[in-house]
């Protein structure tokens, strides 16, 4: 019990490091003022689990978060993997009401891919594309998304 323990609080100390929860912020973060900065909170968390893009993933070509109204995104945060089929070259593609935002590879043992966002928005929408760009090109396992903002 007590190694359950050590690893835990360990773990949520590196994590907490990495990726600042709440009105935590990265010091290095030079998009934000330290003023808006402070009131940066997590807007949306979802855990979807949801398979998007390529060919294996049935009808899901892409994943939307619905925030309710228009809110100024700081930064998204999600977890994924390209674990799915027999190629493992996917990028995340993130769209803001429409617009693009950009693409980060998927690892194919998953990993932690932020999005550093800057702009208002109401629909924070995902795509996997392979790296060539293709859309049709890879499948993307997203398992949690975590939007923060004002």
């Amino acid at each position: 019990m007590k190694k359950i323990s050590i690893f835990m609080f360990t773990f949520t100390m590196i994590f907490g490091l990495f990726f600042p929860i709440g009105n935590q912020v990265n010091a290095a973060s030079t998009e934000v003022t330290n003023e808006s900065a402070s009131n940066t909170v997590l807007l949306f968390s979802s855990m979807p689990d949801i398979c998007i893009g390529g060919g294996r993933c049935g009808i899901y070509k892409y994943y939307q978060a619905d925030l309710g109204a228009t809110r100024y995104i700081d930064k998204v945060i999600v977890y994924a993997h390209d674990g799915v089929g027999s190629q493992s070259k996917a990028k995340l593609k993130v769209e803001v009401d429409g617009e693009y935002v950009d693409d980060l590879p998927v690892y194919n043992d998953g990993s932690f891919i932020r999005f550093d966002i800057g702009r208002a928005g109401r629909y924070v929408r995902f795509y996997s594309i392979h790296e060539d760009g293709d859309a049709n090109g890879d499948e993307t396992v997203i398992k949690t998304v975590d939007i923060y903002g004002q």
